[in-house]
């Protein structure tokens, strides 16, 4: 006779499964419609923030080269105002530099540079009277002996100042003094640093 049997399965246990649900089927294709709209706006957002980069690189390097520009721009002014005041400041330094010289230079040596002048502006050597100062006599009539074959007479005189020579000739008196040739030479100097 036929009996009947009856199976029963435990919880847990169930039989294998080979075919795929249907919510299953629906959950991966939602998964997969998920990721590719994720991937979509990651794409998106990636080349929305390239672009950003580019603008926020572009706007710093126009930033960058404004501010460069302008600080170069003052260093040129700065540096022109320096060219500028350069020449005369040199020249100031230069002047104050051979006055001081020139005021150091002892009295032989002043009268032995007045009389180098004389002698210069004698081309041809013509008979004069020099007149000088009497404290200074002595130093010109040995810079005289020195160099012979002048036809000066020496002849001193109160009235004319020390360190000043006068060479009088037949056609008139020609006059020089420490002072004066000083101020023409820093005069001179000063006229060619303008130019």
């Amino acid at each position: 006779m036929l009996c009947r049997h009856k199976i029963e399965l435990t919880k847990g246990q169930g039989l294998p499964q080979t075919l795929i649900a249907r919510e299953t089927l629906i959950d991966c294709a939602q998964a997969g419609t998920l990721l590719t709209n994720a991937k979509a706006e990651a794409i998106e957002l990636l080349r929305q923030a390239e672009e950003q980069c580019a603008t926020l690189h572009t706007n710093a390097s126009r930033e960058f080269w404004k501010r460069a520009n302008a600080q170069l721009q003052r260093w040129e002014i700065e540096r022109q105002t320096i060219c500028d005041n350069i020449e005369p400041i040199a020249a100031s330094i230069t002047s104050l530099a051979i006055r001081s010289l020139l005021e150091e230079t002892a009295s032989p040596q002043r009268l032995s540079a007045l009389l180098k002048q004389l002698l210069a502006t004698q081309v041809p050597r013509i008979e004069a009277t020099l007149i000088c100062n009497p404290l200074d006599r002595k130093n010109v009539d040995q810079w005289l002996n020195k160099h012979t074959g002048l036809p000066w007479t020496l002849r001193s005189e109160e009235n004319i100042a020390p360190q000043m020579l006068v060479l009088e000739t037949a056609e008139g008196g020609f006059r020089i003094d420490w002072v004066s040739m000083v101020e023409t030479l820093l005069n001179a100097e000063e006229a060619g640093s303008t130019k």
